[in-house]
């Protein structure tokens, strides 16, 4: 690979055999490396094959407007990210990360607090990324003796959840939180808070939930044969099915489309195991 253009400490350009460009990372890759030369290898971390011109043009545009010190404490501050969630970050989250990071550092200068009104339920839904969001605010809170608030640990947890999907879209991966939300007092309601949250089968029941509504709003829903056991389930646990069935009109009132019997059979499952404790 032949080194395009320097793009500050730890981001370089480059140019495989093929002409094709690509974005390499790795801690102080300006200091080994020159225009022209070949890409030496060592500290070499990551390697973003980039689709088209305005990829290109992005980071450039990215990069080249920070400061050091403030590129080099958001590169360490996903670092922190990549290696606790190794081989799920994708190139393009870290370009929307990375830029996030910058307008949250520009906020803090002038002192712009932006309400996160999801806070709650990403704290609540999503506890393993908004732990790592925490963590990274304050590390660059350390770092860089500042005081960025909470609410960018929830911010940074939409960017970290996006990174896990097959096909990120940070506005669906918030649409995901409200819906969630929504279905979570849906259950309450149903049940008169009786719901634990700190059970095992609620835990499942989150994590079913957030394949569901990806499913649902990537239109992939399950659809399998006429199931034998679905009247089996229903009749044996009414409440839960009565719930799920709620679940079913809230998402056909709010995406226009009806959820599957499988799906209602697997809502029906989940909610009668936390119904259960």
């Amino acid at each position: 690979m032949r080194v395009v253009k320097i793009l500050n400490n730890n981001y370089i350009l480059v140019e495989d055999v093929n002409g094709n460009e690509c974005i390499v990372m790795g801690k102080g890759l300006r200091f080994s490396n020159q225009v022209g030369s070949e890409l030496k290898e060592e500290n070499v971390q990551k390697i973003f094959a980039l689709k088209d011109k305005k990829s290109v043009g992005d980071w450039q545009q990215m990069l080249e407007g920070i400061s050091e010190d403030h590129g080099e404490a958001i590169h360490s501050a996903i670092m922190l990210a990549d290696e606790a969630m190794p081989g799920k970050m994708n190139s393009q989250v870290f370009i929307t990360l990375f830029d996030h990071l910058i307008f949250a550092l520009e906020r803090q200068e002038k002192n712009i607090i932006l309400q996160n009104r999801l806070l709650w339920e990403v704290r609540q839904f999503y506890p393993a990324e908004f732990a790592l969001g925490k963590k990274m605010i304050e590390y660059l809170n350390q770092r860089l003796q500042i005081r960025l608030p909470e609410e960018e640990a929830g911010n940074i947890a939409f960017h970290l959840v996006n990174a896990q999907t097959e096909n990120p879209n940070i506005e669906q991966t918030i649409q995901e939180v409200r819906m969630l939300k929504d279905i979570f007092n849906i259950v309450q309601y149903s049940f008169a808070n009786r719901i634990r949250t700190d059970s095992i089968h609620y835990t499942r029941f989150v994590t079913h939930m957030q394949f569901f509504l990806q499913r649902v709003l990537e239109h992939k829903m399950l659809s399998g044969s006429e199931l034998d056991i679905f009247e089996q389930i229903a009749e044996g646990h009414p409440e839960s099915y009565c719930c799920a069935q709620k679940i079913g009109a809230y998402i056909q009132g709010v995406q226009k489309e009806e959820i599957s019997r499988e799906e209602l059979l697997y809502l029906t499952i989940h909610i009668a195991r936390i119904v259960m404790g």
